[in-house]
């Protein structure tokens, strides 16, 4: 098969595709979509009686209007679970308790301050000094009257700042730089120089493409999204370095690397196990998809992007852009 014959028009679509993802995401959507782990939320503890679990939080979630809220459990023995908010959610609450405070501003001063003294004696509803502190105490109210538990079932009540957010995001910047550092030095080892830019490259070419998809169907960015993303460029550089090995075992010296008719075979060769490997990981990710846990739909839904960019750029991209360094520095060197 001639898999060189239209590269560059592949490069042109790649580019093509990459540059209108992030523009809608930029300029039709205003960025990426928030999170509760890059852009802060909210986060209370409960703990429930043993005959309750995760369906009853869910049901009086629903109940009080907290569609969204992600529950998980952070102890089983005690059966302690977290209902988790985003800023999506968070705000729409801050909203709500806005409009209520503006209504109850045309009341009469002497019933406010009556309210405030009740509530001082029976201190059951914490000073407010923020958005954060309101919106928890109002979830709170609302879980435990659809729940019908008293106050001592919540044991904790924690805001996370967009601080917080601000520093996993450099860490998660650092940890893909590094990454692909660090497999394009194990190329540069393991081949030639050649062999690690071309790598570099695709690997660059999958996070972007996997980024620019992600803005687009509006996936929130959370730890598990990131996991994907590695898990994407790790699946990548295997497919890639099977190719490239396979290239110099059907080379006798370098300048026959770069050859049209050398990549086309050790594509065509590599062509069966890349499309097997492709399928059953795809199946092993759809399972995954379809009956894995709700939190970890995210993750499934990136991986099976990514297993098809990086499928795609492995053929396409890493192969012909160590073709195109090699001319680019025999053109440099006349």
């Amino acid at each position: 098969m001639n898999f060189t014959r239209y590269q560059k028009h592949f490069f042109i679509l790649s580019i093509l595709s990459i540059l209108s993802f992030f523009l809608i995401t930029y300029y039709y959507y205003d960025g990426f979509a928030r999170s509760l782990s890059f852009n802060g939320g909210i986060r209370i503890s409960f703990l429930l009686p043993s005959e309750m679990g995760k369906d009853d939080l869910e049901k009086a979630s629903a109940k009080a209007g907290l569609v969204g809220a992600v529950i998980r459990t952070s102890n089983p023995r005690t059966n302690t679970w977290d209902v988790e908010l985003g800023p999506k959610l968070r705000d729409r609450i801050a909203q709500e308790i806005q409009q209520e405070e503006g209504q109850a501003g045309k009341k009469e001063k002497s019933n406010k301050a009556k309210a405030t003294k009740d509530n001082t004696k029976n201190n059951t509803q914490p000073k407010i000094q923020g958005v954060d502190i309101a919106v928890s105490y109002e979830i709170e109210r609302r879980l435990l009257e659809f729940m019908k538990l008293p106050r001592e079932s919540i044991i904790a009540s924690d805001t996370i700042t967009a601080s917080y957010g601000d520093n996993l995001t450099s860490v998660a910047i650092r940890i893909l730089i590094y990454t692909i550092i660090g497999i394009a030095l194990y190329l540069s080892f393991r081949f030639d120089f050649p062999f690690a830019v071309g790598a570099s490259i695709a690997l660059i070419h999958d996070l972007l493409f996997t980024l620019g998809v992600i803005g687009i169907l509006r996936i929130e960015p959370s730890i598990p999204v990131l996991a994907a993303v590695l898990t994407v460029l790790g699946y990548s550089i295997n497919d890639t370095i099977v190719i490239f090995d396979r290239i110099r075992d059907n080379t006798e010296d370098r300048s026959q690397a770069t050859s049209s008719s050398t990549i086309n075979l050790s594509l065509t060769q590599t062509l069966s196990r890349t499309i097997v490997t492709s399928v059953l990981t795809l199946l092993a990710v759809l399972a995954l998809l379809l009956g894995g846990e709700r939190s970890l739909k995210d993750f499934a839904i990136v991986v099976l992007i990514g297993v098809f960019v990086g499928t795609y750029s492995s053929i396409f991209i890493a192969t012909p852009s160590v073709k195109y360094y090699e001319q680019f520095r025999n053109w440099i060197r006349r």
